[in-house]
């Protein structure tokens, strides 16, 4: 995209007949961080074990989120986060950065 400026000179007597000097800049659209896709089977997994029995049954539940892992029982999932209840505290994360789940070490199987 290009973009025309004017520059202007400031005066105390302006002549309408002069021309101001014209300059094109380049402008680069800005560059937005592509948005993270919530992986269906993590989002599928997240409301099985979210449900009121799940949450009691599988617990506690270990998190793979950007490698790292977090361990605790599922708090309450709502648009594209997830809360997670360890020992007195909640963790806050993005569904879309849960990699996997896991139960007693395992990846979590929503089909047995």
């Amino acid at each position: 995209m290009k973009m025309t400026v004017l520059e202007e000179e400031s005066t105390s007597v302006f002549n309408p007949t002069d021309t101001s000097a014209r300059e094109t800049i380049d402008i680069m659209p800005s560059i937005q961080p592509a948005s993270l896709e919530v992986n269906p089977v993590v989002m599928n997994k997240l409301r099985y074990l979210s449900a009121p029995f799940q949450r009691q049954a599988y617990t506690p539940l270990q998190f793979i989120v950007d490698g790292n892992m977090i361990k605790g029982a599922i708090q309450k999932v709502e648009d594209s986060m997830v809360w997670i209840e360890s020992d007195d505290m909640t963790t806050e994360v993005e569904i879309a950065k849960i990699e996997d789940i896991l139960w007693r070490g395992q990846p979590f199987d929503t089909r047995s």
